[in-house]
């Protein structure tokens, strides 16, 4: 998708250094998203970004909460791009660039199947942008050759059972693990 050069220019900083490929996706609206894998300069960033979720939003993407424990800091930023890996989602908000949303997934090495989340902050949800992670953290399990992407959410989580039946995915309730939703694709037979 072509972009001017002044988009190009502003997310420069942010692609200049990568070895990964990165994309630049047009929101509905028009809004501009930067898509690249999450990288060591992000540590803080991310940080922040998933405190800023709040208790509910973390218990609903990734059934549990979040603390300044650094260990579970470092395991949600230690990717390898086989079996763990990151995608964020960044965006200008107040001309200051701003990550917007988050996808990851991980598997046991040697598995061809992997389990993802993705989280997208309040004021940039419903805008196509858990859309645009997914899509492209799908891709890249299909490059790295895995066959199967699933999710285990809480059953409440509407946003979530939405995206993931507009996408295609198979959903059923998990009543074995409390209140859950499995939602799962076959990503090659």
């Amino acid at each position: 998708m072509p972009h001017t050069a002044d988009i190009l220019k502003r997310f420069d900083e942010e692609t200049h250094d990568l070895t990964d490929g990165y994309w630049i996706e047009k929101l509905a609206d028009g809004t501009p998203m930067l898509i690249r894998q999450l990288a060591d300069k992000d540590r803080a960033r991310e940080f922040t970004f998933l405190k800023d979720l709040g208790e509910d939003m973390a218990h609903f993407r990734f059934l549990g909460s979040f603390s300044d424990q650094a260990e579970v800091h470092d395991q949600l930023m230690d990717i390898d791009s086989q079996n763990r890996n990151a995608y964020l989602a960044l965006a200008f908000e107040n001309d200051k660039l701003t990550e917007i949303g988050v996808a990851r997934y991980g598997a046991f090495k040697g598995d061809v199947h992997c389990e993802f989340a993705v989280a997208v902050s309040k004021n940039w949800q419903r805008r196509g942008v858990a859309t645009a992670l997914l899509t492209r953290l799908m891709e890249t399990a299909t490059e790295k050759g895995f066959r199967k992407i699933s999710s285990m959410d809480a059953a409440r989580n509407e946003a979530m059972d939405e995206l993931a039946k507009k996408m295609g995915f198979t959903c059923r309730v998990d009543e074995e693990h409390g209140p859950r939703v499995f939602h799962e694709y076959v990503l090659v037979m």
